[in-house]
């Protein structure tokens, strides 16, 4: 109670102020606090102050009770506190009864136990002996309401105070008849509730100890029926308990205890209909724990109980059905008894829904047994019980189970089965008012699916074909489209895989329109159209698949597998295509697991180039523009796998490897048939695989790392070899000087991809043998790509750059083609006369040298250059005809006269400018230079020009010629 202590009892030992502590005692304390628990009880039964106060009430009490039991006292003859104890206990027995589900059942537990405690403190002080038995029996009442609420902590100490109790009566002697009954009936309550609540706390030990305290053969005479009905159903709940935990000898023991009460006991025509039926129970767990063991003498000893149950219960849906459990598990007994009783179940009465689902779940036991019995017995249920009645759900699902034994049956021929099922179907048409629901529907269809499945998938494709036939009867009409059009891809499955082509197609020209245009559908399709050679059908199907929103990239993927079994390249190329374009689709950015992307890239890029070889190149621009393509995308996914890890069993390093070293050849195979755009986006794919490998493979790797620098070399060699050439034929101006921009750009990555390379092999002893052919080829592509980077920076303007480049090139010492191009270049580029006539200075002054070049095209080459520079720097041109001059000697013939003739001609005529203008000295220097090279044409030629020298050495007015 919140607001009011409890007494305080001092436990004091027994002595002289016993007595007047006793006297002293306010029992109207005990009488207020159990009103004021009584009232809270009422008005909030989940107060929690209710137990707080019954606890506290039960401390004091049991304080109180020790204390009266170790002294001696007179009898106090005030009944106060056994009223009290007694109306609380009667409150609290009303309220549980009447508002059960209301109170709080831990409250009540604990005002009952506290009300034990005052009737028992109210004996001890009253000093009744006749009263014993009552506080005994309180108690026992309270310890099994306790239990019955799952209370074990009150139960406890429930106990506690019987022990002592319990005790107290062993000891009492002597008896009288009537006590000797009493303490019988209250002694084996006693140790069954012991027992129960040693269950509860799984003490097993104790279990067994108070088993084994219980009388030898317990004997139910004397015991009330509501108090031995109420004993039995804790050891039918105990052996439940123990049955469902597949302890079944345990369980025996326990169950054995309640059936022998009941069938010792005399009270039989006083049992109530509850205890009827938990003897029934009892008997029927007994039985079932010794059928589980499977041991012939507990076979028999259910046998013998069955027998005891047979004339009480012989017509009754639950003892047939434990009758059918004791044959089942009896080996001695064959199908035939099982089956028998079956028959007597359904021929019981009228069929209600527990002996329906009693029935069909003991014909289930008998089809794992037989199924020509099950078969037997299932056709006598239809005919005799199930067509008379208005149950049409009871009717399909034995209908169900009728199909089940039926495909079961081993005993018959495969076309035998097919035709008893067809009977069955014919039959059940007959017999049912409507459509069979399509739960029943999909039960039947499931079981003739896995039935054709286990035949297809062991190739007896015939066998297989009539079961899924089966699946298509019009008895399944509410099947529904989907599981419809699942059946007859089957059927079609089944005519392919049987080469009945034609079949194959009837059957798809019946099927609804939707079912039609299903991928799956259209995949069988497909693959008839493959076989039958029909190309057109097939890319029509592939068009279907590729484009319905429920096709994934597999489904396509087995298409393209699908033809390159058929070896029908262009279908197989066709589907190859549409795998990658469905991978590249942002709605499907996470194709299946099962797909190698990089393989199925490297079959279609193969079979586009094999397809371009064939054709002509003028004829498959087209092609090879999706080759170019199918190569870049392969990139983009090799960049999509490194960077988000979306497609598993992708592009490592061995694949990098393929796709950037094919690029690169297939580039180099069709650079002069194809156009030059696929070369240059061939080989710059390639480099761009080639950093993907280049990232993924180990730098300890010589052999590797050797492949991939000098792979990167050729690759950037040949794009930019493209991207000058297309920059040739380009006629405007923008394009042109975008693609000497890229050309551009790839000569400075040459410059020092061939840096690291040089350096590479240079540290390497194992490239010794053939350092020198490597440098060698490595040093031609130098070249070859500063003339390129030269023209590239003419075209584009960047006259500043070119005396460098030509430095860069002449130090390479190149041949004279080279030369040749960059004043091809240079001349016809109109760059400014300075760098004009200083490039063609630095190549005139290293080529001159040279006696094994080609001296026609130098003596061209000092044409130009005497041609530009005399009109503005006439000391390059002296420079070079004096070159011209000490070399000649060693040309003599090779150098071309008429070349001669023009320097000399041109020479004197500058000369006589000069005199013209009063430079006398440079007419003079110049006139000498002509007679020189005069000497190398003729001497008539030379003879009058030393005569007009001499005159204009000694006159100063002479008449020149």
């Amino acid at each position: 109670m919140e607001n009011e202590a409890a007494p305080t009892l001092f436990n004091s030992a027994p002595g002289s102020n016993l007595e007047r502590r006793i006297q002293s005692l306010n029992y109207q304390n005990y009488a207020d606090q159990a009103t004021s628990i009584l009232d809270k009880l009422k008005q909030d039964p989940h107060h929690r102050s209710i137990i707080v106060a019954a606890e506290s009430m039960m401390v004091v009490l049991e304080q109180l009770a020790f204390t009266v039991s170790k002294g001696k006292h007179a009898a106090i003859n005030d009944t106060t506190l056994d009223d009290v104890g007694t109306r609380l206990w009667n409150e609290s027995t009303i309220l549980i009864r009447e508002d059960a589900e209301k109170v709080d059942k831990t409250a009540v537990c604990t005002v009952r136990c506290a009300a034990c405690f005052i009737i028992d403190c109210a004996e001890k002080l009253a000093k009744t002996n006749s009263g014993e038995y009552r506080v005994f029996k309180c108690y026992l009442k309270a310890l099994k309401m306790c239990l019955e609420h799952e209370e074990s902590i009150l139960a406890t100490k429930l106990v506690d105070r019987l022990s002592k109790l319990y005790d107290a009566l062993l000891k009492k002697d002597p008896r009288s008849a009537s006590d000797q009954r009493t303490f019988s009936v209250v002694s084996i309550e006693y140790y069954v509730l012991r027992i129960a609540l040693a269950w509860k706390q799984e003490n097993t030990a104790l279990m067994d100890l108070m088993y084994s305290k219980l009388p030898p053969h317990l004997s139910p005479a004397g015991i009330p029926a509501r108090k031995l009905e109420s004993l039995i159903d804790i050891f039918y709940q105990i052996g439940t308990d123990l049955l469902r935990k597949k302890q079944y000898e345990n369980a025996d023991k326990w169950l054995g205890l309640g059936a022998d009460l009941f069938l010792h006991s005399d009270s039989d025509g006083d049992l109530s209909e509850t205890a009827i039926e938990l003897k029934f129970n009892v008997m029927r767990n007994q039985i079932r724990a010794l059928c589980y063991t499977g041991e012939a003498d507990e076979i028999a000893k259910a046998k013998n109980l069955l027998r005891a149950m047979e004339d009480e219960f012989p017509s009754t849906i639950w003892f047939l059905m434990l009758k059918f459990d004791v044959v089942k598990n009896d080996k001695a007994s064959s199908p035939d008894a099982m089956l028998d009783v079956i028959m007597q179940m359904i021929f019981l009465g009228n069929l209600t829904a527990t002996a329906f689902k009693i029935i069909m779940s003991t014909i289930q036991s008998l089809l794992n047994h037989n199924p020509v019995l099950a078969c037997k017995a299932l056709d006598y249920l239809l005919t005799k019980k199930l067509s008379l009645s208005d149950q049409q759900d009871w009717l399909q699902e034995a209908f169900v189970l009728r199909v089940t034994a039926i495909s079961k049956d081993t005993s018959m021929q495969q076309h035998d089965s097919v035709n008893a099922l067809n009977k069955l179907f014919a039959d059940m048409e007959k017999l049912i008012s409507e459509p069979i629901s399509a739960k029943a529907v999909n039960g039947g269809q499931i079981i003739l699916w896995r039935i054709g499945e286990s035949y297809f998938a062991s190739e007896k494709f015939d066998v297989a074909l009539e079961w899924f036939r089966l699946g298509l009867h019009p008895i399944f009409y509410n099947s529904g489209e989907v599981n419809k059009a699942k059946i007859i891809r089957k059927v079609m499955l089944c005519e392919f895989s049987l080469q009945n082509y034609p079949a194959v197609r009837g059957i798809y020209s019946e099927m609804p329109a939707a079912c039609q245009e299903s991928p799956l559908t259209q995949y069988i399709l497909y693959k008839t159209a493959l076989a039958t050679f029909d190309d057109a059908l097939a890319q029509d199907c592939l068009k279907k698949i590729s484009t319905s929103q429920t096709a994934d990239v597999r489904l396509i993927s087995a298409c393209a597998m699908e033809a390159q079994e058929r070896d029908n390249k262009p279908i197989t190329l066709a589907a190859m295509k549409l795998v990658v374009q469905k991978l590249r689709n942002k709605d499907n950015a996470s194709p299946g697991q099962d797909i190698r992307v990089p393989a199925l890239l490297r079959c279609i890029i193969r079979l586009m180039v094999l397809s371009i070889e064939k054709a002509a190149p003028n004829k498959a621009v087209d092609e090879i523009d999706q080759l170019c393509q199918y190569f870049e995308n392969a990139y983009a996914l090799a960049k999509q796998s490194q960077a988000k890890q979306i497609i598993e069993g992708g592009f490592d390093a061995n694949e990098c490897e393929w796709f950037a070293r094919n690029a690169y050849n297939t580039a180099l195979k069709g650079c002069k048939h194809w156009p030059p755009e696929s070369t240059l986006r061939l080989s710059d794919c390639s480099l761009k695989f080639i950093g993907l490998y280049h990232a993924k493979i180990d730098v300890n790797d010589t052999q590797a790392m050797d492949i991939i620098l000098w792979q990167r070399i050729t690759a950037l060699f040949l794009s930019s070899s493209a991207a000058v050439y297309m920059a040739r034929l380009r006629e405007h101006v923008a394009e042109q000087r975008e693609l000497f921009q890229i050309a551009r750009r790839h000569v400075r990555t040459f410059r020092q991809a061939s840096a690291e390379y040089g350096q590479y092999i240079s540290r390497k002893p194992e490239f010794n043998d053939n350092i020198e052919r490597r440098q060698l080829d490595l040093k031609a592509k130098l070249v070859a790509m500063l003339a390129f980077d030269f023209e590239a920076a003419a075209n584009l303007e960047i006259w500043s750059e070119l005396p460098n480049l030509t430095e860069e090139i002449l130090k390479l010492k190149p041949e004279l083609r080279i030369f040749e191009s960059l004043v091809d270049v240079l001349l016809s580029a109109s760059s400014p006369v300075d760098e004009t006539l200083i490039v063609l200075q630095m190549i005139l002054s290293a080529t001159l040298l040279d006696q094994d070049n080609e001296i026609e095209k130098l003596s061209r080459w000092v044409r130009c250059l005497v041609t530009v520079s005399l009109p503005r720097r006439q000391e390059v041109a002296e420079q070079i005809l004096s070159q011209v001059l000490v070399k000649l000697g060693d040309f003599k013939e090779r150098y071309p006269l008429e070349e001669t003739h023009w320097l000399s001609t041109t020479c004197w005529n500058y000369g006589v400018d000069l005199y013209c203008t009063n430079n006398i000295t440079g007419c003079k220097r110049w006139c000498e230079i002509a007679i020189s090279f005069a000497g190398f044409v003729n001497e008539t030629i030379e003879n009058q020009m030393q005569q007009n020298y001499l005159r204009i050495c000694n006159t100063n007015t002479p008449e020149l010629m």
